[in-house]
């Protein structure tokens, strides 16, 4: 359930209290990536890559992020520095490469940040155009990486290009204005990111084979652009003729607003799979959003399974994988967790308990099993996440944490398993949270959310 829409909240809450189940669509599973230690709460994700690896940043104490790699496998690896204590990772491409940035003299602090890149175990500092400080914001699968550096005699920042072990400056449109911002690159070396025009407007900027192009804004106005898929579709962010800001994107090289009043008052488009699938937030609430084509913004508190054990609000995602795969960020008061939202795939339907009181038996059915298949039926009082035993992530997960089995049932030639079960008195009144599996089709039933009368 949302933690950020009171009317929402309000709806299913009726529901509950009426008895019986509530109909929302929950896409996603959702796995705490574990921190680096668990004496401070400070972690952020950054990139996915396509088999489900996750990069970003632990905290081991305030103001000491540390480099992280979270497996797809479970885990969490800290990707070490050169002594400094601050370091984090940003992007990780098909080949496990890894780049961020980082401290190398173990007396240095955030602003002697150098661009990095972690290689088979190696940590490489990527140097600067003559500046003290640099940063890596992403890299693509030839080991193109692209970022910000400080420059001889500037007080700003440039973009770069790195590649074959040289750094290379971007060029600039509005070169007397030395300040241009790199954001993504993709597979074809097209980079994307911002300059600073000639009247001091950010605008959204495009290099192919290293020559800037100015993307233009909806208004005439600030822009800027954060990354770009394979496809060469853009996204960012425009002000708007009235001053606000809309997520956009750019097909071809021209602007498209995809603001909708569902994304609130404000908006931006952080980042786009070669699915389609864009991510953004709420600029006035502080929400992560997704826009899948053909559907309109979707908030991702919203699509996650109801009475998770924390009471996370998710507020950033910043890359989705073309699985569909999400690092967030989420907040619990000032503490950051990092999460990872993967989608679920449901082929079968699980209906509610019957007659879904307390102190009486119960059935439940499940239809659209492939018949002879062995169902497993489980329930548990928190959503979440857990792993099927031999299933990747992104085939499927249960949507449960810490489920109990309730019973193993097989389906019959119509496909259709039933389990009947006695629910105690004391169930009343609470709400019970069930799903269905096949474990070695790595097939589930869609979530079932039920208040007990």
């Amino acid at each position: 359930m949302s933690r950020t829409n009171p009317l929402a909240l309000s709806a299913i809450a009726s529901l509950l209290i009426a008895g019986g189940a509530v109909a929302q669509d929950y896409r996603y599973a959702v796995f705490e990536l574990p921190g680096l230690t668990e004496l401070y709460q400070g972690d952020a994700p950054g990139g996915i890559d396509s088999f489900g690896n996750v990069v970003g940043g632990s905290d081991l104490g305030p103001f000491q992020p540390r480099p992280t790699l979270w497996p797809s496998s479970g885990g969490v690896i800290d990707l070490g520095t050169r002594g400094g204590d601050y370091a984090a990772a940003a992007s990780i491409n098909v080949n496990g490469e890894i780049a961020g940035g980082a401290v190398f003299d173990p007396n240095g602090n955030f602003f002697d940040t150098r661009a990095s890149l972690w290689r088979a175990g190696e940590l490489i500092d990527l140097g600067t155009l003559g500046g003290e400080a640099s940063w890596a914001t992403d890299l693509n699968d030839s080991t193109q990486v692209v970022g910000e550096s400080e420059y001889t005699g500037g007080s700003g920042g440039k973009g770069f290009l790195w590649e074959n072990g040289e750094m290379r400056e971007l060029d600039d449109p509005w070169p007397d204005r030395n300040a241009t911002d790199v954001w993504g690159i993709n597979d074809i070396g097209e980079i994307v990111g911002k300059g600073l025009n000639l009247d001091a407007i950010q605008r959204a900027m495009l290099w192919i084979d290293e020559e800037p192009i100015d993307l233009g804004s909806l208004s005439g106005g600030a822009s800027v652009a954060y990354a770009i898929n394979n496809s060469s579709v853009i996204v960012g962010s425009s002000e708007t003729i009235s001053g606000d800001r809309h997520a956009v994107k750019w097909v071809n090289r021209q602007i498209v607003d995809i603001h909708t009043p569902s994304a609130g008052e404000r908006s931006v488009a952080w980042y786009i799979n070669d699915v389609g699938q864009i991510l953004g937030e709420n600029n006035h609430t502080e929400v992560a959003m997704i826009l899948n084509p053909g559907e309109d913004w979707i908030i991702l508190n919203d699509v996650v399974p109801p009475l998770l054990r924390k009471d996370w609000n998710i507020t950033h995602a910043r890359e989705i994988n073309d699985a569909g795969q999400i690092p967030v960020t989420a907040n619990i008061g000032f503490d950051l967790w990092a999460l990872l939202l993967t989608p679920v795939h449901p082929t079968m339907t699980l209906e509610g308990p019957q007659p879904g009181r307390a102190g009486t038996t119960n059935g439940l059915r499940v239809t659209g099993v492939t018949p002879g298949a062995r169902v497993t039926f489980l329930y548990s009082r928190h959503g979440g996440g857990t792993r099927i035993p031999g299933c990747d992530l992104q085939q499927n997960a249960l949507q449960l944490d810490n489920p109990t089995v309730i019973g193993t049932a097989i389906a019959n030639q119509q496909g259709v398993a039933t389990i009947t079960r006695p629910v105690p008195l004391i169930a009343r009144g609470q709400t019970i949270l069930f799903q269905a599996v096949v474990q070695n089709e790595c097939a589930i039933s869609q979530l079932v959310v039920w208040r007990f009368e």
